[in-house]
């Protein structure tokens, strides 16, 4: 797709006429419909106002090889980066759930079992099963800082 071919779909995706889009450039409406023709290409400071008004980069607008900004070498590797760090953060999240929902068994056990010599036993096991928990917990905690 050439600079030309993606100023008019980006400018009809946008539902701008040629006449509000030069306004917003402060160009003539011919520039623009030079422009799109091909038989114009605008300047270096038009590329920089058209690259932010589409809120498109500078390199999808000019690389004729870019279908999409997603094509970009740089933007595909920031993208990947982010859904495995978010990937990442939900794996935390549902440990850190899952810590805190043995822990919350655990104290109800506790808490509805009077213990009793007899029953030392089962609340000391309740009671390690707590603090391991919890121990969990905030080792997740801090590892995720």
């Amino acid at each position: 797709m050439t600079l030309s071919e993606k100023i008019v779909s980006l400018r009809k995706t946008h539902g701008w006429s040629q006449e509000d889009f030069a306004e917003k450039l402060n160009v003539s409406r011919q520039t623009i419909s030079r422009w799109e023709n091909g038989t114009a290409l605008p300047d270096v400071q038009n590329v920089l106002q058209i690259s932010k008004w589409f809120g498109v980069t500078t390199d999808y607008l000019l690389n004729d090889d870019y279908e999409s900004d997603k094509d970009i070498p740089a933007v595909q590797d920031a993208t990947q980066e982010t859904e495995c760090l978010v990937s990442k953060k939900k794996r935390g999240h549902l440990i850190a759930a899952i810590c805190f929902t043995v822990a919350a068994v655990c104290w109800l056990l506790v808490v509805l079992s009077n213990p009793s010599i007899i029953e030392l036993g089962l609340s000391c096991f309740s009671l390690a099963l707590c603090a391991s928990s919890a121990v969990a917990q905030f080792v997740l905690f801090f590892k995720k800082r």
